[in-house]
């Protein structure tokens, strides 16, 4: 209900300013035709509150017509830090419950759209209980049937050239001051003392009731306070309603003063009745002849009119305006004013940037913290500045600030998230990196870019990583890397569940979450990289309770997806590995401190990076390989690993020599995962 009430909300906000162009385009094209008759202004704006009704509703659903605005080079949007909050802690290392990573609706909105219903069902309520008021005297009042007054009512028409059948005529106690209801059927109401005016009066009166019948004022009066109702905080709201009220009384007055020519009097007349209703309290709502709040501007417009203009525009005058307006309502329904797509920043590369960084003095590294106050954007400076800060351990005020930057400027980057997650980050750093995150989140719901990032940084809580990789899947789900981080994640927590993990997991419920989840899972994809994965290792031998697991999973993606021919193989590789464990199958490459796969002929060790090691950075690195006929190694895609790692693990597995994959003697093609692992240990044995 909260979310329904803020998108109505959304788009009444949306509409009121869009509205304003039209008002804007209104006051324009009345200042240069420079009309001065009344009607004509009344038709204008009736078509500017028209639009202001329809705008909310037409605009979600036409076609966006985008024009394209000039951007400056630094992003112009900003998010609010303090008002995005999640419904779970994320804290490193706290148990989480298998709960969905939503953030929480912020109070704020829900509190002004409780605001803006409670004000506008008020105003709605209000506006019924006036019209039931003008039913209720209608059904009161008592029907005129003197024949001189039906003649002159009659004649009145006839010289406005009214359309049959006229208008009934009501006498009310309850009006002091005559008043129509009604647009369908209208009614003339007239107080209880009509018999005692003189003819001329009452002949002035009608022809006023009657101008107003004609132009359909009461449906436009409904209408204006219909949308005053819907758009009560719009200060256009009210100054329409005002301002068509005191529009529709001017038409009205240069219609009687065509009939009577005599303005003096009708000025005394319009003034008699301003007074009567000042002293009253009975008047109820309705189009009424001395209803405008200003009665001594209307008597100054009286006295001074010298021709008055037409009662009503004719049909052509109402084809222009409509032919003027359609195209005005549609584009201010369906402009949608466009940043024009950023063009995709050069990304340098990070072993580059590392490594010029290296070599910075801190003169140059002023330079560039100079260089950037010009140009932002200039994301190789701002590598470097990091990397100088990286490598000299500074705790620099400046090297968290541009982190900082990088999140909310370019959360997509490999480099942002790379430099996240630097060793100089303290607990109130990761905190505040945290809540940066998650606004990116929140702003960017479908870029899988930005959410596979943020899955990296918020890698500590598992439930957290997984919903976002998830969500980053389903905004991408042609690009299978999220898959297969997903799949690494879970199968990680299932292998550390079944043999004991050589670290304690960040949570120990997540691992029953992921199997709960991956038994019921309709998901043929998901289940099989997660049972492919666990039939592989990470750092060790798989044991027999994983493998048995592995193969439960790869039977029921094949059960899921019976025509991927991938499950039946990988099924079949699990079961030759069973029966001998000894060997492996080339489906999957085992790799710890040695090398134990049978059909590796040739294998480099990665170099550990200096950084990394400088950092103390140590994990496995996991690639999807194919192994050709020829058994060399080629289209190796990354599936998970720290980012200072990847490039040293790519450059070994790139020189990785397999003895070929025989299939009824022939020699095929391979996929393999291939785990890399680094640890600073094995790094000092090598040296």
């Amino acid at each position: 209900m909260v979310n329904v009430s803020l998108e109505i909300l959304g788009h009444l906000a949306d509409a009121s300013v869009r509205v304003l162009g039209l008002a804007l385009v209104a006051c324009t094209a009345l200042a240069v035709l420079r009309a001065h008759h009344a009607a004509a202004r009344h038709a204008v704006w009736s078509t500017v509150l028209a639009g202001m009704l329809v705008l909310p509703v037409v605009s979600p659903l036409l076609p966006p017509l985008a024009v394209k605005m000039w951007q400056r080079p630094t992003p112009a949007w900003s998010l609010v830090r303090g008002t995005l909050q999640t419904t779970m802690p994320l804290t490193p290392g706290a148990a989480q419950k298998s709960r969905p990573f939503t953030p929480t609706v912020p109070t704020w909105p829900a509190l002004l759209a409780g605001i803006y219903l409670a004000l506008a069902f008020a105003s709605l309520v209000r506006l019924i209980v006036a019209l039931r008021t003008c039913r209720r005297l209608v059904q009161e009042s008592e029907l005129i049937r003197d024949p001189d007054v039906q003649d002159l009512l009659a004649e009145i028409a006839s010289k406005q050239a009214m359309a049959w059948p006229l208008p009934e005529l009501r006498s009310s106690r309850s009006v002091i001051v005559p008043m129509t209801v009604g647009s369908r059927n209208p009614v003339v109401l007239l107080p209880q003392d009509w018999r005692s005016w003189e003819g001329w009066k009452l002949h002035a009166v009608l022809a006023h009731e009657l101008a107003h019948i004609r132009r359909g004022d009461w449906l436009v009066t409904v209408a204006a306070a219909v949308n005053r109702c819907l758009f009560w905080f719009h200060p256009l709201a009210w100054w329409l309603e005002r301002h068509l009220s005191a529009l529709a009384e001017q038409a009205s007055d240069d219609a009687v003063l065509g009939c009577v020519s005599d303005a003096p009097r009708y000025a005394s007349t319009v003034l008699d009745f301003a007074a009567t209703l000042q002293s009253g309290r009975r008047f109820t709502y309705g189009v009424a002849m001395a209803r405008t709040a200003k009665v001594s501007r209307r008597i100054d417009r009286i006295l001074a009119l010298r021709q008055p203009g037409p009662a009503i525009i004719g049909k052509r005058t109402w084809a222009l305006i409509a032919l003027c307006a359609l195209p005005l309502v549609y584009s201010a329904a369906a402009l949608q004013v466009t940043q024009p797509a950023p063009q995709p920043a050069v990304q340098p590369g990070l072993a580059q940037l590392l490594t010029e960084g290296d070599k910075l003095s801190a003169a140059e590294a002023q330079q560039l913290e100079e260089q950037l106050v010009r140009d932002p954007e200039d994301l190789a400076a701002r590598g470097k500045l990091l990397s100088y800060y990286m490598w000299n351990a500074m705790d620099h005020p400046r090297l968290r600030q541009h982190v900082y930057w990088l999140i909310q400027h370019h959360p997509e980057s490999p480099m942002t998230i790379f430099f996240s997650q630097s060793p100089n980050q303290g607990p109130e750093d990761f905190e505040h990196e945290k809540q940066l995150w998650l606004e990116q989140v929140l702003a960017h719901p479908l870029d899988s870019h930005i959410l596979a990032n943020a899955a990296q940084f918020l890698g500590s809580n598992q439930f957290a990583e997984k919903d976002l990789l998830e969500r980053a899947r389903k905004a991408d789900p042609s690009n299978p890397e999220w898959t297969k981080r997903l799949a690494d994640l879970m199968s990680r927590a299932i292998q550390f569940s079944f043999s004991g993990p050589m670290t304690p997991p960040p949570s120990e419920s997540f691992a029953p979450a992921a199997k709960a989840e991956l038994e019921s899972s309709t998901d043929a994809i998901l289940v099989g990289t997660v049972g492919e994965f666990l039939s592989g290792v990470i750092g060790g031998k798989p044991s027999p309770v994983q493998l048995e697991y592995a193969e439960q999973l790869l039977t029921r993606a094949q059960a899921l997806g019976p025509d991927n021919a991938e499950w039946p193989a990988a099924l079949e590789r699990l079961h030759a590995q069973q029966e001998n464990p000894s060997a492996t199958g080339a489906r999957r490459i085992r790799v710890g401190s040695q090398v134990q796969q049978s059909n590796l002929l040739q294998s480099v060790d990665p170099v550990y990076p200096p950084l990394a090691m400088q950092a103390r950075i140590q994990g496995v690195v996991r690639f999807t390989v194919t192994i050709g006929k020829d058994g060399r190694v080629s289209n190796i895609r990354l599936v998970s690993g720290h980012p200072l790692l990847v490039e040293a693990a790519r450059t070994a597995v790139s020189q990785w020599i397999y003895r070929p994959t025989l299939l009824n003697g022939d020699p095929v093609e391979v996929t393999a995962t291939v785990d890399v692992p680094f640890r600073l240990g094995d790094s000092v044995q090598r040296e």
